[in-house]
């Protein structure tokens, strides 16, 4: 890998894979709906090895003409990652529509890659997939979960499939990864996680969560550094997690980051609460991505 073209570049995960990209002397054409001055990577504008197109994921097929006008070229050392993704306010909100219309995105953006002779594409999932899969396998009949994210599931379920059977239509090695949680040493997202960590800081009282179902948590570095990993060694048809190996439940990590941060001890949850797991530590397994990779999973956030 010479040479990167990353959707959705001014996101949490993927802003850290054009700036470790870059790092590692490849040059990277950076995509996205912002303008970068206001974006996570204006820090990176004006690198010599970084060119960055504002362009809506609706007008991707425009690519490979705003690439002649600018005379960027790509060829076999060139992989092209998919971040790209939306929902209403959110990544996981809105409606069906809202959802879906990235599985049409993500379909071009893979059409588009084949186009410009990029050696593989790798799309940026979820483990919410899991869940999703778990579903469809009658695992709904054997425990209970309810998650309000089934539209967001749903739809990355079909961006992944329908992906995979364009990567061996067209002929353009396909690489999947499952993200579960990312974190920044900043906390500056605003999400439910980076939220109670602040107030597990800022010593103020929090309601424990009752969610007991198992997740991972990675720092968005480690995360970036896989996707370089994958870019240089992933393989076809290949569906990896990413993460750092230390799975647990939202209390259990609330818990233990409250303690290293000589912060109040969360209270314990009600044994009585009912909720089954409906995934396990198989699901989160790093195998494939340690063995083709050779990465080494690092537990320590921050």
């Amino acid at each position: 890998m010479k040479k990167a073209i990353i959707t959705g570049s001014t996101g949490l995960v993927a802003s850290s894979v054009v700036e470790y990209l870059l790092e590692n002397d490849i040059k990277v054409l950076a995509l996205g709906r912002r303008k970068i001055k206001d974006s996570r990577i204006k820090h990176l504008s004006s690198h010599p090895n970084l060119i960055y197109i504002q362009v809506e994921m609706s007008k991707i097929e425009k690519l490979p003409q705003l690439l002649r006008e600018i005379n960027w070229s790509t060829d076999s050392n060139c992989v092209f990652y998919h971040f790209a993704w939306s929902g209403n306010h959110r990544l996981t909100d809105g409606n069906i529509q809202d959802q879906f219309n990235n599985v049409t995105y993500s379909s071009n953006a893979l059409i588009i890659a084949k186009e410009l002779g990029c050696k593989s594409f790798i799309n940026a999932g979820s483990q919410e997939e899991k869940f999703i899969d778990s579903y469809l396998s009658s695992k709904w009949s054997q425990k209970v979960y309810h998650s309000n994210m089934y539209i967001y599931g749903s739809a990355k379920v079909s961006a992944r499939n329908m992906c995979l059977l364009l990567g061996y239509l067209k002929k353009i090695d396909y690489i999947h990864t499952r993200i579960s949680i990312v974190l920044e040493k900043n906390l500056e997202t605003n999400n439910f996680v980076n939220n109670t960590l602040k107030k597990i800081l800022g010593k103020v009282e929090i309601d424990p969560p009752i969610n007991k179902q198992l997740f991972d948590f990675i720092s968005k570095e480690e995360c970036a550094k896989v996707y370089y990993l994958l870019g240089k060694k992933g393989k076809n048809k290949s569906d990896y997690f990413i993460g750092s190996g230390n799975i647990m439940s939202l209390h259990q990590f609330f818990n233990e980051f409250s303690i290293r941060n000589n912060c109040k001890k969360i209270d314990k949850l009600e044994q009585s609460i009912p909720q089954s797991l409906i995934l396990n530590k198989k699901d989160f397994s790093l195998s494939d991505l340690i063995n083709d990779t050779g990465y080494k999973p690092n537990t320590q956030i921050f």
